[in-house]
């Protein structure tokens, strides 16, 4: 029997959880009052993260449920689980205590699918590790252990004859099965031995060895041993999960992979448990053109939610245009008189463009320095040819990473959770974050740069010059018998300090020279020492212009948002979306489609105002067709 939400209960959560006065509208308040399993699908704006936090507190309210069960809230992200403690904090206990689980799809199935499996297949714990410290494994064991003879003497020669590969360790690194069975390496289109071959089986030995003896895997192993397992779940096991979560929430389903859906279509009945899938099919970026992920069709009789609490009409009806659909987006807000603007630039004044942007803050009286002001696009790569983030603004850094891990103990806590959850790969990720961030603040540089060590180059650095004790240490840190705060502080500080010592024997303990701040474990905070990257400070007003791709910002809302044109593959993204405004045919190769995507994840992102570069050329090739719903400013004439 249906879940009653009596009017009384709206009002509650309205108070709870929107602005005074606001109100959810009318298909929001279809979703809060659902209690039987279905897809909603939710537009930009839609509020459907406040939605979900309504359900959340209405079943906090009722707890404890029937039978004992729990709820189950699955995303890519743990955004639910930080927006669950800052917005309702007095049910956060509940939410999140036993036996519900909110944390992110790939965890859950680490946890409850793939590691159970393998375990039980190694009777050991599993440790996930990064693929050049899994082919160290298997080089060491190719070349001192006589079974392997044959795969040694094949990988060999083809290392030594075929001048692809400067390390033989990296040689190693690229084997892989190819479908048909046979084995190969790297780009190199002949195989180096078939499916049958003595070598062959023997790889795939390697690998049944390394899983049962070492107990490793690689992250694309994982992939596949999910898949593997899905296969082999007893009915009784997945009956279980139906039984524990009475309601699952699966947030962005849209981003699920192939693995990811099968996974919650196997281990949750919807017959047994309700199930929401939460999610706008076109704002599926992650799965990229080249995916063959297919789109997520909700089912029949879904919940839509079409109005958008975030930006105007005007900017609503350019985002309609981009919808799979074609449906229109509604928005409380209605018109306001601002059309979105069109800044038309020329190769020679390109760099016109961020100051034709801070000048139509100024037209649209946007002057908070304070606000949320952010230029975007889809491409950042410095290699590539074309059009990129970085041809608008010279100190565009592309190999930032926005997030600041400016505390140590924040570190410290990510690799152990990595390894509480099998995933050494990414537990040697923070190590290094923790090793750029401890050479921030000793002032130690890349001595070949001469600028400050990221994550790729301190890798190509630890691979080069201390690739044996590093490797030791992460191997060591997996087979920690205590994973605690104490433990692997002991080990960090110790192995930082022995690394270190190689080329400098008198150094006595580098963390006598960190900052109180970054040490403290108590407070952790942005040190104003640390230099922000890829914000640009307008000379008029002080406003902070934050640079960015389209994928990081995806779920964020801006003042004012500026789309900058990219190119991809000889053609831009802007360029490719032009049939979706009437003009020519889109064609057949998906990044048509995923062009549309991009642009409607990041045009969907500002409140007042969006402005959108444009070449010249492009704007040609439109025949007019944004002249009527958006303001035209050509900079080719300032």
């Amino acid at each position: 029997m249906e879940w009653q939400i009596s009017n009384q209960n709206i009002q509650t959560v309205e108070k709870l959880l929107l602005p005074h006065g606001a109100h959810f509208s009318e298909d929001a308040i279809k979703v809060i009052r659902c209690w039987h399993s279905t897809d909603v699908a939710a537009c930009p704006g839609s509020g459907k993260t406040t939605v979900l936090l309504a359900k959340l507190k209405l079943l906090a309210d009722k707890m404890p449920l029937e039978k004992g069960a729990g709820i189950c809230v699955l995303s890519h992200t743990n955004v639910a689980v930080n927006e669950i403690k800052n917005r309702l904090s007095d049910s956060a206990d509940r939410l999140l205590a036993y036996p519900n689980y909110i944390g992110t799809i790939q965890s859950f199935i680490d946890r409850f699918v793939t590691m159970p499996y393998l375990r039980n297949i190694s009777r050991q714990n599993i440790q996930v590790v990064d693929s050049l410290t899994y082919a160290q494994y298997m080089l060491n064991k190719i070349q001192h252990n006589v079974k392997y003879k044959a795969l040694d003497y094949v990988t060999k020669y083809n290392f030594e004859t075929g001048g692809q590969f400067s390390e033989r360790i990296n040689h190693t690194q690229a084997l892989y099965i190819r479908d048909d069975g046979a084995l190969c390496v790297g780009k190199q289109r002949r195989p180096l031995a078939g499916a049958e071959k003595a070598s062959t089986k023997q790889y795939k030995e390697l690998l049944t060895e390394l899983l049962n003896d070492e107990g490793i895997i690689r992250y694309q192993d994982a992939y596949a041993y999910a898949r593997t397992a899905i296969n082999e779940l007893p009915t009784a096991y997945t009956d279980l999960f139906s039984s524990r979560f009475q309601y699952v929430f699966v947030d962005e389903y849209q981003d699920c992979d192939d693995i990811q859906r099968q996974v919650i279509a196997s281990i949750f009945d919807s017959t047994k448990c309700t199930i929401f899938k939460i999610g706008d099919s076109d704002q599926a970026i992650y799965n990229s053109d080249e995916n063959t992920t297919p789109d997520w069709i909700p089912q029949p009789n879904f919940l839509p939610i079409r109005t958008s609490c975030r930006f105007s009409q005007e900017i609503a009806n350019v985002l309609s245009k981009l919808k799979k659909d074609n449906t229109d987006i509604i928005t409380l807000t209605g018109e306001t008189g601002v059309k979105p603007v069109l800044l038309i630039f020329s190769p020679e004044t390109i760099d016109r463009v961020i100051y034709g942007f801070i000048s139509e803050l100024e037209a649209h009286g946007l002057y908070d320095n304070n606000g949320i002001y952010k230029a975007i696009g889809a491409i950042k790569k410095v290699d590539s040819s074309g059009l990129k983030i970085g041809s608008y603004w010279a100190k565009f850094d592309s190999s930032s990473n926005r997030k600041n891990e400016n505390n140590y103990w924040t570190l410290v806590d990510e690799i152990i959770q990595s390894l509480s959850d099998g995933r050494l790969y990414t537990a040697e990720q923070t190590v290094r974050k923790l090793l750029c961030r401890v050479f921030h603040h000793v002032s130690r540089i890349h001595s070949s740069s001469g600028k400050e060590y990221t994550l790729s180059t301190l890798k190509k650095t630890l691979d080069e010059k201390y690739s044996e004790p590093y490797r030791q240490w992460i191997y060591e840190m997996s087979r920690m018998p205590i994973i605690d705060r104490h433990s692997i502080d002991q080990m960090v500080r110790q192995r930082i300090n022995d690394l270190l010592r190689i080329n400098n024997p008198n150094l006595i303990d580098i963390f006598d020279k960190l900052p109180v701040h970054f040490l403290n474990g108590h407070i952790v905070i942005d040190h104003p020492s640390i230099p922000e990257k890829n914000i640009l400070i307008d000379p008029i007003r002080g406003r902070r212009i934050v640079f960015d791709t389209i994928h990081r910002v995806k779920g964020e809302t801006h003042d004012a948002t500026l789309y900058l044109e990219t190119d991809r593959h000889g053609a831009s993204d802007l360029k490719r979306i032009l049939p979706y405004f009437g003009v020519g045919h889109c064609g057949s190769a998906k990044l048509y489609d995923y062009s549309r995507k991009l642009a409607y994840v990041g045009m969907s992102r500002p409140q007042k105002l969006l402005c959108v570069a444009m070449q010249e050329k492009t704007y040609r090739q439109s025949n007019g067709a944004f002249d009527d719903d958006w303001e035209i400013v050509d900079l080719t004439d300032c």
